[in-house]
């Protein structure tokens, strides 16, 4: 969930699922339930760093492994910088992985 190309946001994927919380509930769930390997997902920062805290609770309780953030909003580019205070915030039971920028 953290690619925010407009193919695929067009299509339902990628970025797109961050505003359906019950479909990423579905879809990981499911994972779980009928794989036999650890499933992890990876997600964008919300609007406000208390949205991004909710949803990141509510993956946490489908049983996923871990979580990575990545520190961008969808309409950021790549030459925005990460907002790593943000991705703190999102701290769980689970590892959390930072992602964005590279130095």
């Amino acid at each position: 969930m953290g690619y925010p190309k407009s193919f695929s946001i067009s299509g339902g994927m990628g970025a797109a699922l961050l505003s359906k919380p019950e479909l990423i509930h579905d879809i990981l769930t499911t994972l779980r339930r009928n794989l036999d390997v650890p499933v992890t997902c990876k997600i964008r920062l919300l609007k406000s760093p208390h949205d991004t805290v909710e949803l990141a609770r509510q993956i946490e309780r489908t049983g996923v492994t871990a979580l990575a953030v990545h520190g961008r909003k969808v309409p950021d580019r790549p030459r925005d910088p990460a907002k790593w205070n943000e991705i703190t915030d999102a701290a769980l039971s689970i590892p959390v992985i930072a992602n964005g920028d590279v130095f």
